[in-house]
């Protein structure tokens, strides 16, 4: 019904161009449309303002603006303007879950940890009072950057509320996980087809476990789907809650040896699950050392025949250095004897001149405003700009953290993009002598750059219009860098060059806490 109302071309609230028809659901239609004000992609999901489920959908975007995570479309927008009711999100480049299981299941670590990610964030929506309603495979996007990115948050339920009169509940959402994990290690849907997927294969009425339907699942995961799917599970208590979906999927991922946790954006309660420890260098790196460590003795000994040479050698070695002192001894008095009083005016002016200037002490300078960075042609323009305020609150448990990469960073066309970081405004120009940051992923690259003196307004072209002031490697968890000489800036880049691998195989930075020290 909804995709007639408009066409490829037509202009919404003077702002957003409709481009692309994406999907129909119901009476609403979804289309790819370009921000004009923005300058970016949006999605704008369209109904009739008569329609009765328009009041539904708007009052479910609204509530769902008000979650943030970085998993979650975000609400940008919800306009009713009489004739057209909309729902304007963010735009992903990605692939949905549906089209890649249409090729195969997953394997079972990436399931585990793309489901577990879903549920975090779904631990967060209902944190606020908002079930999703639908989880299923065409409602997960996963990103070109291999991050996860769920869509409809509300805005799914809200539509079937009104048509079913039946609103949905945070225990559906659980049983959706559960659902969602099958068909990641299987490829097939617990139920009737859906999304393409074939339906799950049944044997007297019960749903097969996915061990049954494809080898080599873990029992693990076997495990949870069927405690999820089947009240009477022979594995353990039925599972009932997002939470406990979070749990589960955590303690395994951490028995395969990987860190346990919430997803990113419940750090301020738990540690980040993709919490990367540093690596140590490789032995050749390591420095080597003049001689045995302290307190160390050496692995070999002098023998019984050279002892006298050696203390005839030491004595001939501190006879000669008494002599030698004594001459220079003489000489000094000598001198000293020679040489004209300068009077005591001559004396305080040596000791005024003798004493050494000390540097002021560094201080951190105030931050007016900071942004993510992340310049096109390679850059999408933002990076999780709802987390940037994270990386200047003074909390060193939530931190602003780039998307998850299949890739590492790098010049193209071997690598998707060349960096990516934050800028950070001061205000006004003044003396940057440095920058103190805090990370929950140590082992990044960066470089820390500044603006040119002359520069007003922030330069958004590329990480070359900022001169490199420090280049870091595989920096720690608390990291200071001092320049050589103070430099006058207002714009100070943190540009991640190379990233820390996560459990997946693939790579995300952080920056918990950033400091600019003038």
């Amino acid at each position: 019904m909804g995709s007639h109302l408009v066409e490829p071309g037509a202009m919404l609230a003077d702002r957003y161009e409709i481009e692309d028809l994406l999907a129909e659901e119901g009476p609403s239609s979804s289309w790819r449309a370009h921000d004009k004000v923005l300058a970016r992609s949006v999605v704008v999901q369209i109904l009739p303002s008569a329609s009765p489920e328009a009041g539904h959908l708007l009052s479910a975007a609204k509530q769902a603006s008000r979650v943030t995570d970085p998993r979650l479309l975000q609400v940008l927008d919800a306009v009713d303007d009489g004739e057209l009711s909309y729902v304007v999100r963010e735009w992903t480049a990605g692939e949905s879950l549906d089209v890649m299981l249409a090729e195969g299941p997953l394997s079972a670590r990436r399931a585990a940890w793309l489901v577990r990610e879903v549920a975090s964030a779904m631990c967060r929506a209902h944190r606020s009072g908002v079930p999703h309603g639908r989880l299923a495979p065409d409602a997960v996007v996963v990103t070109t950057s291999s991050g996860v990115k769920v869509n409809g948050l509300g805005t799914f339920a809200a539509l079937r509320s009104a048509a079913e009169n039946e609103a949905p509940d945070e225990q559906e959402d659980a049983c959706d996980l559960g659902r969602l994990l099958y068909a990641c290690l299987t490829a097939r849907w617990p139920g009737n087809s859906y999304a393409g997927l074939a339906p799950a294969p049944t044997e007297h009425g019960r749903l097969l476990r996915p061990r049954q339907v494809r080898a080599g699942v873990p029992r693990s995961l076997d495990a949870v789907c069927d405690r999820i799917l089947n009240e009477s599970s022979r594995y353990g208590p039925h599972i009932t809650t997002v939470p406990e979906v979070e749990a589960v999927l955590s303690d395994i991922l951490a028995d395969e040896g990987f860190p346990t946790g919430v997803g990113v954006a419940d750090t301020a309660a738990q540690p980040d699950p993709l919490t990367h420890r540093p690596i140590d260098p490789p032995p050749a790196l390591l420095p080597r050392d003049a001689g045995p460590p302290p307190g160390e003795q050496p692995r070999y000994a002098p023998t019984t025949a050279n002892r006298p040479t050696t203390s005839r050698l030491r004595r001939s070695l501190i006879l000669t250095a008494a002599a030698v002192l004594v001459s220079g001894v003489a000489l000094l008095a000598y001198l000293v004897g020679q040489r004209a009083p300068s009077g005591p005016s001559a004396d305080a002016s040596e000791q005024t001149t003798s004493q050494p200037t000390l540097p002021a002490p560094v201080k951190p300078l105030p931050v007016v405003s900071s942004a993510s960075f992340d310049p096109p042609p390679d850059g999408s323009g933002d990076e999780h700009p709802e987390l940037v305020p994270f990386a200047t609150d003074d909390d060193p448990n939530t931190s602003w953290e780039t998307e998850v990469y299949s890739d590492q960073l790098g010049p193209p066309p071997n690598s998707l993009k060349r960096g990516v970081g934050l800028v950070l405004d001061l205000g006004q120009v003044q003396p940057v002598r440095g920058v103190q940051l805090t990370t929950s992923m140590p082992g990044a690259d960066l470089e820390i750059r500044t603006a040119p003196a002359s520069m007003t307004t922030v330069p958004q072209a590329s990480a070359d219009e900022y001169a490199v002031q420090e280049r870091l490697r595989n920096v720690a968890a608390d990291t200071r860098a001092l320049f050589d000489q103070p430099v006058r800036s207002r714009f100070v880049l943190v540009w991640l060059t190379k990233l820390p691998p996560v459990p997946t195989g693939d790579f995300r930075g952080s920056i918990s806490e950033v400091r600019v020290l003038g």
